[in-house]
């Protein structure tokens, strides 16, 4: 026997579904580049600088929070950042 649940309805709850799936996702997205923009800025200012007077404490926060962004951005690019990372250092 086939559901009483009109097709309307369940349009309707699919498509809420998916708008609250987004604005989630979304909230994660403006809070991963929250950490990932100023650790990126912050790396490219150390990197201008002369390689004496470029400061590792520096660096190591830059890449602090550019991880913490990528990780809590659902880790899109992750894999590249890591890559670079290991040969930074």
């Amino acid at each position: 026997m086939a559901s009483k649940v009109p097709f309307k309805d369940i349009m309707v709850g699919s498509f809420a579904g998916g708008l609250g799936f987004l604005a989630a996702f979304a909230v994660y997205i403006f809070i991963a580049l929250l950490l990932f923009v100023p650790g990126f800025i912050l790396l490219k200012k150390e990197q201008a600088k002369p390689k004496e007077q470029q400061s590792m404490t520096m660096k190591v926060l830059a890449y602090v929070l550019m991880a913490l962004g990528m990780v809590i951005g659902v880790g899109m690019g992750s894999g590249i950042f890591f890559n670079e990372l290991g040969s930074e250092f």
